[in-house]
């Protein structure tokens, strides 16, 4: 069991019903929150939040409609959560992504990332944001990618709207931090979503993992073990920044390889430590 770090606080996670807000929502739980999670399938959000608590019978969890792009419904999720009182922890979690040239993109393909991922963070930021300023400050948690920092070809509006969040976390962390309001975000890399894990494709995961310098893809729990640390009293003095969970994949890539001159100079200490040469 997870130590009960978040004990008697209230949290919600929008896009809470699967992948990675479902990881959220189980470890924010698990710490001792009660969690409301928020989506646009209410049938998804009731499957998950029993299964949840079938898992383990002292999870709290709640579910609650919400469209992220309307701000009305977002502001319900809020009060929803909080419960009548403080809204400790809000996870803007809810995104997608929308594949296509810049070269074909219209103006309503550009607003379905820009919609949910970033006005749906600002908005969450926003309603979250007056509630605890109102009850003494609690911690929000964006969900950006390493997308924001690395180019994808032919998912530039979602690129664009990812770092859109990095920089609305910072302005908001600024913005909020005189209340007692920590805003922080997660850069996370390739992390095998029932999503992505069905539309990547083999030849994506396969150049993701050559990329990524701890040589496995990202899980969900991956992403939830940083978002209960930046929820918790942990991170108690840290405000706007944003951490990549991602295995190594966002490192600058090597100018050139050294190994040959390397086996040349420390022949037995490499192949011990490396195993032989490629075509050896």
């Amino acid at each position: 069991m997870t130590e009960q770090l978040l004990a008697g606080q209230t949290a919600l996670v929008t896009g809470g019903g699967t992948g990675i807000g479902r990881a959220c929502a189980a470890a924010l739980a698990d710490a001792g929150a009660c969690v409301t999670i928020c989506g646009p399938e209410v049938e998804v959000l009731d499957n998950t939040a029993a299964e949840l608590i079938a898992a383990n019978s002292e999870r709290q969890v709640a579910t609650i409609y919400c469209d992220v792009t309307e701000e009305h419904l977002v502001a319900e999720a809020v009060d929803f959560a909080a419960n009548g009182g403080a809204l400790d922890i809000a996870v803007a979690n809810a995104g997608t992504g929308f594949p296509g040239s810049l070269l074909h993109l219209e103006k309503e393909h550009w607003m379905v990332p820009l919609g949910i991922n970033l006005l749906g963070t600002a908005f969450t930021i926003k309603h979250a944001g007056l509630n605890m300023k109102a009850h003494g400050g609690g911690s929000i948690i964006t969900m950006s990618s390493v997308a924001s920092q690395r180019p994808t070809r032919f998912m530039v509006a979602y690129g664009v709207s990812k770092a859109a969040i990095d920089e609305l976390t910072r302005g908001a962390a600024a913005e909020l931090g005189p209340f007692n309001i920590r805003v922080n975000g997660i850069r996370p890399g390739f992390i095998q979503t029932e999503v992505l894990t069905a539309t990547a494709g083999e030849a994506n995961f396969a150049l993701a993992r050559r990329q990524t310098a701890l040589d496995r893809l990202g899980e969900p729990e991956d992403i939830a073990r940083a978002v209960l640390y930046f929820a918790s009293s942990q991170s108690e003095w840290i405000t706007g920044q944003m951490l990549a969970v991602c295995g190594g994949f966002t490192l600058i890539p090597e100018s050139l390889d050294a190994q040959d001159m390397a086996r040349m100079l420390f022949p037995e200490q490499m192949e011990r430590d490396f195993g032989p040469a490629k075509g050896s």
